[in-house]
């Protein structure tokens, strides 16, 4: 048994779900193995950009004997590639399961490919062409996908300083926003918490950023914020209200930047 994934052109498959499944069907029982220069320029860069983190277990791009035993660690990376004029067909270990889906669904939107998972009960097709649904998850409450900013505004509103301090919202390539908070040195009334987000350029390089205010002459004074019952030490800049940190959620939602007020800082993780 194998954990299976595949990408495909989008523009070459049947809208309707139940066409689709047919064609995939179908195009399972067919055996039409191409070679990678033979395909589409999407599915070029798609193979490209992922056999150097799932090395091929066979053809042109596969590691021999001696790169295997010099990085033992890789034969578990190993993919099997079924390269087809309309899409890629990749089965991989059991053991890298969630590593795989997270890092081909990126690869997929960023070469422009749909994404599909045969191995999921769901069996849902991503195409997109919608940033959602997103995925809301927070200390307090199961994950849950959502597809409405009220379902992100209504657990802001629910946020404490205990039980109730942080969530986070991730979209279909891995995105995410996160929040945290009140400030300690605050009143629960104020509502303060600190944000950060990442976002990725592709499919490895990223940008871990946290939300700053101006400065305002205290640039190393630092603030403190409880999250999961730890005193998270930022600076004070980056203790913000919640308005405004729930514009960033809602900017973050949206695809766009309105906050002028804040600065996206990197940090280190």
């Amino acid at each position: 048994m194998s954990y299976d994934l595949m990408v495909f052109e989008k523009g070459r498959i049947p809208a309707d779900k139940s066409d689709f499944q047919n064609w995939y069907l179908h195009k399972m029982e067919c055996r039409e193995a191409k070679d990678i220069s033979g395909v589409s320029e999407k599915l070029q860069h798609f193979f490209h950009s992922v056999r150097k983190i799932f090395p091929p277990m066979n053809g042109a791009f596969a590691p021999d004997d001696k790169a295997l035993s010099e990085n033992p660690s890789m034969e578990k990376y190993l993919c099997e590639y079924d390269i087809r004029e309309d899409m890629i067909y990749l089965a991989f270990g059991y053991s890298v399961a969630g590593y795989a889906y997270d890092m081909i669904r990126r690869a997929a939107y960023f070469a422009g490919l749909g994404f599909f998972n045969p191995s999921s009960d769901d069996s849902r097709l991503v195409l997109f062409d919608s940033r959602c649904p997103m995925l809301l998850e927070g200390e307090w409450f199961r994950p849950v996908e959502i597809t409405h900013f009220d379902q992100i505004r209504e657990k802001l509103n629910n946020m404490t300083v205990k039980n109730r301090s942080y969530l986070y919202v991730t979209d279909p390539i891995g995105n995410y926003i996160q929040i945290g908070g009140y400030g300690k040195h605050l009143t629960a009334a104020d509502r303060y918490f600190t944000v950060e987000k990442r976002t990725y350029s592709n499919l490895n390089d990223y940008v871990h950023a946290r939300a700053e205010l101006p400065d305002t002459g205290n640039a190393d004074k630092t603030g403190e914020v409880m999250i999961a019952g730890n005193h998270v030490k930022v600076k004070e800049s980056q203790i913000l209200p919640k308005d405004t940190a729930e514009q960033l959620f809602l900017d973050f939602f949206r695809n766009e930047e309105t906050v002028d007020s804040v600065a996206w800082v990197d940090f280190d993780i």
